[in-house]
């Protein structure tokens, strides 16, 4: 639209603590705005001087006078002088192909950026996260999970020693550090049969587990090498990266929606967290199989400590419990059977 130098246009004005509206005719001349209403009521501004409200299409824009009136133009195409440059951005906001591709586009671009781009510079950053920052994590996260869930190990004191002989015959083996790595052995209601690696270094391994391998030593080895993996790979700081780094870009792309981000905020990064941690798991299986075959034992002892996982797993459910598919999405880990398909079909590089 070319907007004339003087110029008349209509719409309603609302006076300054007043609810009033009175029907108007405005003038803008010589750049400045006059505006007559009531008896004998006038209002009068230079254009610089006016307060404009953010163009929306098919919504007048509102002109808020210093002295506190408000005129609002009938016409929601009208574009007040050195507003021009809007109606190109007004155009596109109303133009379909537009509006279909933004459709499409956006939430492809929101699966690169929380899938790709998010979990990229997760990678990036561990790389620079000092030591006692990693340290102080992981003794923080010992403390709460010893706190809450664990408890001193019930099993015999010979048990326990032959764990630690197997735990630094692997360190020693592998040239990894035996004051870096620490091995503990509890007792775990919660956990039941399970090992889990902290940020630091140091590897929880519980009495089900133990009592659920005794007789195959060599298929503990193999866990606790899947659970070093973890450490050496620096998952768990990866993923408070990614947890941080998605906060930030959910927030980001839904703006300040107080309850309604926080609730996309979580969901998001537990399905986000879910998906992240699969892919750690498979890192873990393989640098605990690569480290095997370096150690001149078979990968079928990570195979068979799998199989007894999943064997312990079948116990506790119910025999016509099913899980469904597309909960696999929400899985912490991959798989069962698909690991130890992949764990017997390992071959050495």
């Amino acid at each position: 639209m070319y907007l004339l130098p003087n110029m008349r246009v209509s719409g309603l004005l609302y006076p300054f603590s007043n609810s009033t509206a009175f029907n108007v005719e405005a003038r803008l001349e010589n750049g400045q705005l006059y505006i007559h209403y009531g008896e004998n009521r006038a209002a009068q501004c230079a254009l610089d001087a006016l307060a404009l409200s953010t163009p929306i299409p098919g919504v007048p824009v509102q002109a808020t006078l210093p002295s506190g009136e408000r005129f609002v133009p009938n016409d929601p195409n009208f574009v007040w002088p050195g507003r021009a440059t809007s109606t190109s951005i007004a155009s596109l906001e109303r133009h379909t192909m537009v509006i279909l591709s933004a459709l499409l586009l956006t939430p492809l671009l929101i699966y690169a950026l929380l899938f790709k781009v998010v979990p990229a510079c997760a990678v990036w950053l561990v790389e620079y996260v000092p030591e006692s920052v990693v340290d102080t994590m992981g003794q923080q996260s010992m403390y709460v999970i010893e706190e809450s869930f664990l408890s001193p190990s019930e099993l015999s004191v010979g048990t326990q020693q032959q764990i630690h002989t197997l735990w630094r015959d692997a360190l020693k083996a592998l040239d990894l550090p035996g004051d870096q790595y620490q091995l503990s052995i509890y007792d775990s209601e919660h956990f039941g049969a399970n090992a889990f690696a902290l940020p630091h270094g140091q590897i929880v391994i519980t009495d089900d587990l133990i009592e659920a391998l005794k007789d195959n030593p060599s298929a503990i080895r193999a866990i606790l090498l899947h659970e070093i993996g973890h450490v050496e790979r620096k998952h768990s700081i990866r993923l408070a990266a990614q947890a941080f780094a998605g906060t930030i870009a959910m927030s980001f792309i839904f703006g300040d929606m107080e309850g309604v981000v926080e609730l996309l905020i979580g969901s998001g990064n537990v399905v986000m967290g879910a998906q992240f941690s699969q892919d750690m798991e498979w890192e873990a299986d393989q640098f605990a199989l690569d480290r095997l075959a370096h150690l001149g034992h078979s990968n079928d002892d990570f195979a068979q400590a799998l199989q007894r996982l999943q064997s312990l797993t079948h116990d506790k459910e119910e025999p016509t419990q099913a899980t469904p598919k597309w909960l696999e999405y929400l899985s912490t880990h991959p798989s069962l059977e698909d690991r130890i398909k992949h764990a017997q079909s390992y071959q050495k590089n």
